[in-house]
């Protein structure tokens, strides 16, 4: 399949942007590809109303360029509308992006001529609650409840499915996608799933308990979340954005969503190389990453 028509998305914030557009804008050009150009909105309060829904634009590609974040953005931005994300990391870590800013003139091309992969990442519905008022949200990497401006820690009792899963006493918990779970479930001390896996992953936040540690979960089934009574307020967020305020009188329900997000990646890129190179593995000492290329 031959691109015909690309949106991007960028990250104009970022120190390499203006020489990777400039790039990607003349490899567009001589493929004869139509472009609309689209800026990544920066990080401000109330970011996640204000992304502001794209769903009615066509296009056989997007592309993300900026770093995870600003892919992030863009799937939120483009949720449901099944046309493939592509990823040109000019950020920092950049898990689920494909391309590096370097490379853009050579592997583009590629792209363009259908030489590229989709990955069907699982993402996640949520609702919050409270009375007779119900605030939804969606999420690719993470849902998480946070104690926000509360100076305490905030109790929070969870259910997986109509069982019961345990009382928290920490700064936060986090409900994760395998996609989220090399973002703040892993620096919270959570596992990291391959994304082909079907599961969720529960991960507290500088729990109180020593041994309160990470559950894998069933994506079946629906976590419920709520803080106790004693607990003071907290603050929900999806994908690192501010989506709602919760109290004791709230209810939180995550479950898997309908829409999956189609992550394009080039076919020699292995999720597991990716792991080594941008987690700096080194395994014997001796061999190097080599992040999907011979």
């Amino acid at each position: 399949m031959k691109i015909s028509k690309v949106i991007i998305v960028i990250n104009r914030g970022k120190p390499h942007a203006k020489e990777t557009a400039r790039t990607l804008r003349e490899t567009l050009s001589r493929e004869k590809v139509t472009q609309e150009w689209i800026e990544a909105i920066p990080p401000r309060r109330n970011l996640y109303r204000r992304l502001g829904d794209m769903r009615g634009k066509h296009a056989d590609l997007i592309i993300a360029c900026g770093g995870d974040g600003t892919l992030l953005q863009t799937a939120h931005r483009f949720r449901g509308t099944e046309i493939p994300i592509l990823g040109i990391n000019i950020g920092y870590l950049g898990f689920i992006t494909s391309i590096r800013g370097d490379r853009v003139r050579r592997e583009m091309r590629r792209i363009l001529h259908g030489d590229f992969v989709i990955s069907r990442r699982t993402a996640l519905d949520l609702s919050i609650h409270t009375g007779r008022k119900c605030v939804p949200g969606w999420a690719l990497n993470d849902v998480v409840i946070i104690r926000g401006d509360n100076p305490h820690l905030i109790s929070i009792s969870a259910r997986v499915g109509e069982r019961p899963l345990t009382r928290y006493r920490c700064d936060g918990l986090i409900v994760s996608t395998p996609t989220g779970s090399t973002a703040y479930s892993l620096a919270a001390g959570g596992p990291i799933i391959s994304p082909e896996c079907n599961v969720l992953v529960v991960t507290p936040i500088c729990p109180q308990s020593l041994t309160n540690r990470s559950v894998v979960v069933n994506s079946t089934e629906p976590i419920e979340m709520k803080l106790e009574a004693a607990s003071g307020p907290g603050q929900v967020q999806v994908d690192g954005m501010d989506l709602a305020k919760a109290t004791p009188e709230s209810t939180l329900v995550v479950r898997t969503s309908g829409e999956t997000v189609p992550i394009a990646f080039l076919p020699e890129i292995n999720y597991y190389d990716i792991l080594g190179e941008k987690l700096q593995w080194r395994g014997d000492g001796i061999s190097k990453p080599k992040y999907g290329y011979g």
